[in-house]
């Protein structure tokens, strides 16, 4: 016991007793060090960060649920949230509290995780999209969806020869001006739509798989005019602009007729040998974030190429629908109200001051509304096979903007062709249009409609068996 405890004494307690005589011995020299490092109360900027995490992913979660009581999406709620933290609400009453919660210095690394967590956003959205539901969509969902975009692209941009005059860009030229207010008002959010349709149990009924048809043979025309608007907003000319446009094609050829069999092999093998699972996860993530840079070298944007990462995903992969599950839970729950902060933090309503800002902003509301539900209810009436309720509802789904929507205005404010008061205006559209959608829903189609009992015409549409997964953003 005596040797013992002498060995533990000179191993141990003597090191330990010379080691806190050092650190008391240099305390001081350290203690005034980190006074002048770190100011009393300023705290590092990790502390900062976290800090401002914390409170958006708290609020973004309180807001998501009080809107699910409210029988909204959660997305409705969660941009609420980001207004409440930003200057139009938590900035107003409590400028201070809001300044030392946001301060300049943290904004740009929001600004960051935002951006990686819209690149992965839009991963699951292309993975999400039901190719199998476009390659069969009849004419009916490519009517319905090409009429709910064209019509309000073109109602978009006569209204922005109207809006020119009063709000001007931001030093982007007239043509890319055009084009992406005339797409701002063409947007359908098919992820938002397609959470809508689960909570109501219409996403797999013929009327709600009409619907999603639509929409995402609208989403994937609107993301298409994405791509050449932010070429010609890009491009130093028409020569960078087509060959932006030029990269962008070949780029998706190559995924689809390279990268998808690639990938459908590659997952097929790993699906069977679970010991190599971890590296292709990795790998399938690398392919992600590589597609996301290529897409942005080539003059475009990163979330395009994070999109068509997803479109070629095998989507019926075991292993792919695990990744995607552990994506979808730090993207959601994490990252996005991130993204939710920064644009809340970005609107600030007081730049709509006065009577004629407001009109303004009523006026693009109704323009929009009527431009994307008039369009999508006539054009289901048109196609026939629709009664009047059922083609109220294709357009209250047609009318849905959500996240979508946000995206895109975000990208208009980095491009330099909305102003801070535009942006305002269209956020105002946003968020009030996706909040109408449920309750019109519940208006005009107040019971589940029951399966298609007919094997031809809109009703007789239905799903493969990837489409009938859980979807991956509900």
């Amino acid at each position: 016991m005596r040797r013992w405890i002498s060995v533990y004494s000179i191993t141990v307690l003597v090191p330990v007793a010379a080691a806190v005589a050092l650190l008391l011995t240099h305390h001081a020299g350290g203690a005034t060090a980190r006074a002048a490092a770190h100011p009393a109360g300023a705290g590092g900027p990790l502390f900062r960060l976290l800090i401002a995490a914390s409170v958006v992913i708290a609020v973004a979660a309180l807001g998501g649920a009080v809107a699910r009581r409210c029988g909204q999406p959660a997305v409705v709620g969660e941009l609420v949230a980001g207004f409440v933290l930003g200057p139009s609400v938590l900035g107003a009453l409590a400028p201070q509290v809001q300044h030392s919660l946001f301060p300049a210095s943290v904004l740009p690394q929001l600004d960051l995780l935002a951006q990686l967590g819209v690149v992965f956003f839009m991963f699951l959205v292309g993975a999400e999209l039901p190719s199998g539901l476009l390659r069969r969509s009849t004419r009916t969902g490519l009517v319905i969806g090409h009429a709910s975009t064209a019509i309000p692209f073109l109602i978009g941009i006569s209204m922005a020869l109207w809006l020119h005059h009063r709000y001007p860009s931001n030093g982007a030229g007239m043509t890319a001006y055009l084009l992406f207010i005339g797409l701002s008002f063409a947007i359908t959010a098919f992820p938002v739509l397609a959470r809508i349709l689960a909570e109501r149990r219409m996403l797999h009924s013929p009327l709600g798989v009409t619907g999603m048809a639509a929409a995402g043979i609208g989403d994937a025309t609107g993301w298409s005019l994405l791509v050449v608007v932010i070429a010609i907003v890009r491009g130093t000319s028409v020569t960078s602009a087509v060959l932006a446009v030029a990269y962008m094609a070949a780029f998706v050829v190559i995924m689809m007729l390279v990268v998808r069999p690639l990938l459908a092999r590659t997952l097929r093998w790993a699906d069977r040998r679970p010991s190599v699972r971890d590296g292709v996860s990795a790998g399938l993530i690398c392919l992600v974030l590589v597609s996301a840079l290529a897409t942005d070298r080539m003059g475009v944007h990163t979330i395009f190429g994070a999109f068509m990462a997803g479109v070629v995903m095998p989507r019926q992969s075991p292993l792919f629908r695990e990744m995607a599950g552990k994506i979808h839970g730090i993207t959601v729950w994490v990252m996005l109200p991130l993204f939710f902060a920064i644009v809340g933090l970005r609107t600030q309503l007081n730049t709509l001051s006065g009577t004629t800002a407001w009109l303004t902003c009523l006026a693009v509301l109704v323009v929009a509304v009527v431009a994307k539900f008039g369009s999508g209810t006539v054009a289901a009436l048109s196609v026939g096979g629709y009664s009047r309720r059922e083609s109220l509802a294709i357009g209250a789904m047609m009318n849905c903007r959500g996240l979508t929507e946000l995206i895109v205005l975000n990208l208009g404010v980095e491009l330099g062709v909305l102003t801070p008061a535009l942006f305002a205006m269209f956020v105002c559209m946003a968020l009030v249009t996706t909040a109408m959608t449920g309750p019109i829903l519940r208006r005009v189609v107040p019971k589940q409609q029951p399966p298609a009992a007919t094997p031809d015409g809109p009703a007789s549409m239905s799903l493969a068996k990837e489409d009938l997964d859980a979807p991956l953003l509900s």
